[in-house]
C-alpha cells in the first residue's frame, strides 16, 4: 500500500545514509562540467543529452524489478513530465548554455538551486527547514554574489542565462522525482524518467537533422563517462538520498557540484577564478557543512497529496 503523505525516515542512521548519497552524487556531477566541454567540441548539445540518457536508461533499466513494479496512470503521468522536464528544460538548457560559456561559470550557477529549493519544498511539500539549512542556505547565497560576477573571457550572458533557467526547472523537476521514486522506489524512478526523456530527444534530434556522434575516443569516452556514472549512477543516489533528507538540505549540499566543477575548470581547462571566486567557493563549502548534519525529521502533514 502506498502512503498518503510524503514522510521523512525517523532513523537517523538512514538520513545520514541519505546525506552520503547526496553529497556522493554531487562530487561526481562536478566533473559533468569539463567531460561536456571535452564532448560539446565534437557534438551537439542535443545529441549529446540523448546519448547521455540512452546510456543511462541502459544501465539502470536491467536492475529494475518489474514483477514488483505497479505502475498506475498517475505514475505514467509524471514519468512522462518528469522525463520530458529533465530532458529539454534541466540538461538541454544547460549544455546550451555550457556551450555559450565557461565551464566554471556554469558549475557556479548551480548554486542558486538550494535558495530556490527551499522555497518551493515550502510552498509544494509543506517542508520547513531548520534554522541550521537556513544559514546553510545564506551561506549558498553570499558564495553565488561572489561567484557570479560579469562576464568575462569565454562567457556570455546568455550562457549564464540559459544554466540558470536550467536550474529553476531542476528545482521542480527534483521535488516531482522526489515523490514518483516515493511511490515506485528510487530505481525505477530515475531509470524510467531517462528512458522516456530518450526517447523525446531522439524526436527532437531527427527534427534538428538527424544523429550526432563523436568523431574521436576522448569524445566517446567523454559521453561514455556521462551517460554511466554522471547520469545513472549519480541520480539513482540523489534520488535514493532526497527521500530520506529535506529537499533543501539535499539543494545545499549539492552544492558541492559547482565548488568542483569550478575547481576542475581551472585546473584542467585553465579557467581564470578571481579572489572573490574563491572565497565564494570557500563559502559553498561552509554551508554544505552546516547541512550535513541530520536533525530529526519533521512531522509529516497528513492532508499531503503526492502528486
Amino acid at each position: 500500500m502506498r502512503p498518503d503523505a510524503f514522510a521523512l525516515p525517523a532513523d537517523l542512521s538512514e538520513r545520514r545514509r541519505g546525506l552520503a548519497a547526496v553529497f556522493a552524487a554531487a562530487v561526481l556531477w562536478g566533473v559533468t562540467f569539463v567531460l561536456g566541454k571535452v564532448a560539446l567540441n565534437e557534438i551537439t548539445p542535443t545529441w549529446l543529452i540523448a546519448w547521455r540518457f540512452g546510456l543511462a536508461s541502459l544501465c539502470l533499466l536491467p536492475f529494475v524489478r518489474w514483477r514488483r513494479l505497479t505502475l498506475s496512470g498517475e505514475d505514467w503521468r509524471l514519468i512522462a513530465i518528469g522525463g520530458t522536464t529533465a530532458a529539454l528544460v534541466v540538461f538541454l538548457l544547460q549544455f546550451e548554455g555550457l556551450a555559450r560559456t565557461t565551464a566554471s561559470s556554469a558549475a557556479l550557477l548551480v548554486a542558486v538551486a538550494p535558495p530556490l529549493m527551499a522555497v518551493a519544498a515550502l510552498w509544494v511539500d509543506r517542508e520547513r527547514p531548520t534554522p541550521a539549512t537556513w544559514d546553510a542556505i545564506a551561506c549558498s547565497a553570499a558564495g553565488v554574489l561572489l561567484l557570479v560576477g560579469k562576464p568575462g573571457p569565454g562567457r556570455t550572458l546568455l550562457g549564464d542565462a540559459l544554466c540558470f533557467l536550467a536550474m529553476v526547472g531542476a528545482v521542480g523537476w527534483t521535488l516531482l522525482s522526489r515523490r514518483l521514486a516515493y511511490r515506485t522506489g528510487a530505481l525505477a524512478a530515475t531509470a524510467l524518467q531517462f528512458a522516456f526523456g530518450f526517447a523525446v530527444l531522439l524526436a527532437l534530434g531527427a527534427w534538428r537533422g538527424g544523429p550526432s556522434v563523436p568523431a574521436s575516443p576522448a569524445g566517446w569516452a567523454a559521453v561514455f563517462a556521462l551517460g554511466t556514472v554522471c547520469t545513472a549512477l549519480t541520480f539513482w543516489l540523489f534520488t535514493w538520498g532526497l527521500v530520506r533528507v529535506e529537499a533543501a538540505r539535499a539543494g545545499v549540499l549539492a552544492n558541492v557540484e559547482p565548488a568542483v566543477g569550478a575547481a576542475l575548470g581551472v585546473l584542467l581547462l585553465g579557467e581564470a577564478l578571481g579572489p572573490l571566486a574563491v572565497v565564494g567557493g570557500a563559502l559553498l563549502i561552509l554551508a554544505a557543512l552546516l547541512a550535513s548534519r541530520p536533525d530529526a525529521p519533521p512531522e509529516p502533514s497528513p492532508d499531503l497529496p503526492l502528486a
